[in-house]
């Protein structure tokens, strides 16, 4: 759920909209390409007391949202206060789950209630069960329908289907048709969209190229995904990625390391961090236009082929990508296949 009013007044004022927020470094559902699996070790360094100043930080901020994540964000034990403590602050609740934790009824009622004005985001990168056991190999065959049962129990139990997204990552681990499959099952039987994107270039460090290589899909199944994925939002074309520029450009993290970054997929090694004064504000006024990317707000900034596309009034490539290929923020993003 977005206050689209909210995100676009944020983004024309150099303002953050939301806020990630990640709480554990702890997952055990074993997706193969996830962003975590970049780090020589995760440490979660924030404190419970760490999270509520940060939080009380961003209500002064403005900040309208507050994206949980992780590792897996339902791990964390006191999440559930945490949620509470931000909606009393008058911020809605994203909670951004691989899936798994919500087959326990009392995690599932805790989060349908206290993201009752915000969102629910599971992730299930494929329902051919065999397609999953390739993205999952160390992981039970059952865990595929135990996600799926907890869906279609959240929405028994009243939850909306538009507050509830497939996050979905594309790698040339499946095929076009497959993730395509995936994002008609979710529309068709529960009225469920997706959210996509395109893979990383995260690996552990030292994973040979050969290694590396498998997981990026070339560019003609990237087009053909998301011309389906385009259909889903009911638009002709959209940017290929999980956000368009305006939530992008509004939105910081806070990692579990307490690094402060663009966004939690953005990991540089000498990020300011949290744990150097406690001061979220002060973090966020002192490094606010590298957070906001203030510098692709002007066209004339952006690489030569995106200041010509005509999605350059909602995209401006993803950050990620760029980061994760070592071409720095600015850099163009090496997975879109648009000129």
């Amino acid at each position: 759920m977005i206050d689209e009013a909210a995100l676009q007044y944020a983004y024309d004022n150099d303002q953050i909209y939301a806020l990630q927020l990640e709480i554990g470094d702890q997952c055990f559902q074993g997706c193969i390409y996830c962003y975590m699996n970049a780090l020589e070790e995760v440490h979660n360094t924030l404190s419970d007391q760490d999270i509520r100043i940060i939080l009380e930080d961003a209500a002064t901020l403005n900040i309208k949202a507050i994206e949980w994540l992780g590792g897996e964000p339902l791990l964390r034990e006191s999440v559930f206060d945490h949620m509470a403590f931000a909606s009393k602050l008058g911020m809605r609740n994203n909670v951004w789950t691989g899936g798994l934790p919500l087959s326990n009824a009392s995690i599932r009622k805790n989060v349908a209630e206290l993201a009752k004005n915000g969102l629910i985001a599971f992730h299930v990168s494929s329902i051919n069960p065999a397609i999953y056991e390739i993205l999952h190999p160390e992981r039970p065959e059952n865990d595929l329908n135990t996600i799926i049962s907890s869906i279609q129990k959240l929405l028994d139990s009243g939850y909306p289907a538009d507050q509830m997204l497939n996050s979905v990552t594309f790698t040339g681990l499946q095929s076009a048709d497959d993730l395509i499959e995936t994002i008609d099952y979710f529309e068709q039987k529960y009225r469920i969209k997706t959210s996509l994107n395109v893979y990383h270039t995260y690996l552990r460090p030292g994973t040979p190229a050969t290694e590396l290589a498998k997981f990026i899909p070339d560019d003609k199944n990237v087009r053909k995904v998301y011309e389906r994925y385009s259909k889903q939002w009911g638009t002709g074309r959209y940017p290929m990625n999980c956000v368009n520029k305006q939530y992008c450009s509004a939105t910081v993290a806070v990692l579990c390391d307490g690094g402060v970054t663009p966004c939690a997929t953005i990991r540089p090694k000498h990020a300011p961090n949290f744990h150097d004064n406690k001061d979220f504000k002060e973090i966020v006024y002192n490094n606010l236009d590298w957070l906001i990317i203030k510098k692709f707000k002007d066209i004339k900034n952006l690489p030569e082929d995106c200041q010509e596309c005509d999605l350059v009034d909602e995209c401006f490539g993803c950050r990620s990508r760029a980061f994760a290929a070592r071409l720095g923020i600015y850099g163009k993003d090496p997975r879109c296949f648009t000129k």
